[in-house]
């Protein structure tokens, strides 16, 4: 069998280039978002194909390979609308926003935020659930008080990020190394060296703009106003916190996210049967469209009329279409034709970490999918770190630092898309406060060049010998 025609690389240059135009240009025109320059992406690439003469039905295949890797992922999206709709609607957002006011000094959110979803995150070993129950009820909090959602966006998304990266018990702390060929534990304790003074220099960033959001004309009477007004539409108490203690309860079991989230979602709508008063019409209703508000107050509309399953089709698309794309782009050769050129020049460690970040970022941004991102960096650079005897959780780490990292920060990404659809925020929005996102990579750069924390093989067999 004839091996399948592949583009060159000016060719792949072209091609990319199109795809950027056409996506920048929607965003541009503030027209559709990304989601209509994605779905151009594949009339372009069917137009290439015709004219390079390249079997359309065999680049095409690799979308629909790569969208299936996916699925799980769009599953979990509309779960996530779901459960915003029946939380809502139960009274237990109202409930956490409430109890969140009385409870939690305004300056001390934004640190606060990143903290419990680390937590949460690194004991659940799922980015997705704290994003989705933790960091709804920051955000809504967040929301009420007045702080930038931005901000609020950042560290939850920060504190997410931290617990995936760490937890033996996430998917992407699990393969990095099993593509690298390193030991699960090396790998964690090698991450600690990027991943701790990043967090730590967060921390301290969030506290300084936590302070900042509520000096000077920061009106704290606004406050009871919004609890006076949730007391006035639901019934608040303990019972309505019951659905997020499930849902907590369930992912530190273990039980599959989508699954928790049903569950959760179940008990929603039976606290909203029983305790607000709601029909069995009006929560299916509100599972598919979203919950809303009677509420007046403007604040609290924008954070009560939202959620449901049709809110996240829209998210669902991008995903498809970009992660589709990537499978393509595969398939045309055209990530191999890029990377071949940045690693062909290495001549250092440092050389090498940074052109393995680089290339994980590449992959990311193409793929828009961290276990492609992870599979291909992995398998390219893994004989490049054997040759300089770079020990393997070294690449595992540069792995991470960049593949897993990169998802929140591209705005197609699948990460990113879920991030922005769940908390409510634009990706422009809360981009310039991913602190420990864009900071990790710069150092593992550092360590690469002055060697601290890179271990050789050669240094541990000649220990051995002595």
């Amino acid at each position: 069998m004839s091996e399948e025609k592949k583009l060159n690389m000016p060719q792949s240059l072209l091609l990319l280039l199109l795809i950027i135009g056409s996506v920048a240009v929607c965003i541009r025109l503030k027209t559709g978002g990304p989601m209509i320059g994605l779905f151009f992406s594949w009339i372009i690439i069917y137009l290439f194909c015709k004219w390079l003469k390249i079997k359309y039905d065999h680049v095409v295949s690799g979308a629909y390979d790569a969208i299936r890797v996916v699925v799980p992922t769009l599953c979990l999206l509309m779960a996530i609308g779901v459960m915003i709709g029946t939380w809502l609607q139960s009274g237990t957002i109202a409930t956490i926003i409430a109890g969140g006011l009385k409870l939690i000094d305004p300056t001390w959110l934004l640190p606060l935020t990143l903290v419990f979803c680390a937590v949460l995150s690194l004991v659940t070993g799922t980015s997705y659930g704290s994003v989705g129950s933790a960091g709804v009820a920051m955000m809504a909090i967040g929301n009420a008080m007045g702080i930038n959602p931005g901000m609020v966006a950042g560290a939850v998304i920060c504190g997410a990020m931290f617990g995936d990266k760490l937890s033996p018990l996430s998917d992407t702390t699990n393969l990095a190394p099993a593509v690298a060929g390193a030991k699960l534990n090396d790998h964690v304790r090698s991450m600690l060296w990027t991943t701790l003074p990043t967090f730590v220099i967060s921390l301290v960033l969030f506290v300084i703009l936590g302070i900042s959001q509520t000096s000077g004309g920061y009106e704290e009477g606004n406050l009871l106003v919004y609890t006076e007004a949730l007391q006035g539409e639901f019934k608040l108490g303990l019972v309505t916190l019951i659905p997020a203690a499930v849902i907590i309860a369930l992912l530190l079991c273990k039980v599959n996210a989508i699954v928790s989230l049903g569950l959760s979602s179940v008990c929603a709508g039976a606290v909203a049967f029983f305790c607000q008063g709601a029909t069995l019409q009006s929560i299916i209703r509100v599972a598919y469209n979203g919950y809303t508000t009677q509420i007046e107050e403007a604040v609290l509309k924008t954070i009560l009329n939202r959620g449901g399953m049709s809110s996240m089709l829209q998210y669902v698309a991008i995903i498809c279409f970009a992660v589709g794309m990537g499978g393509m782009l595969d398939r045309l050769g055209v990530l191999n034709n890029i990377l071949r050129a940045i690693t062909g020049r290495i001549n250092s460690d440092g050389g090498l970490i940074f052109a393995t970040l680089l290339v994980g970022y590449i992959t990311s941004l193409i793929s828009c999918s961290q276990p492609m991102s992870h599979v291909l960096t992995g398998n390219m650079m893994k004989p490049l770190f054997k040759e300089r005897k770079i020990a393997p959780e070294i690449l595992s780490r540069s792995l991470e630092d960049a593949g897993t990292l990169s998802g929140p920060m591209i705005p197609w990404h699948g990460y990113c898309v879920y991030m922005a659809g769940t908390l409510g925020v634009a990706w422009s929005a809360f981009f310039p406060y991913l602190f420990l996102l864009y900071l990790t990579p710069f150092f593992s750069i550092f360590y690469g060049f002055t060697r601290i924390s890179i271990r050789h093989v050669e240094d541990e067999n000649e220990q051995r010998q002595g």
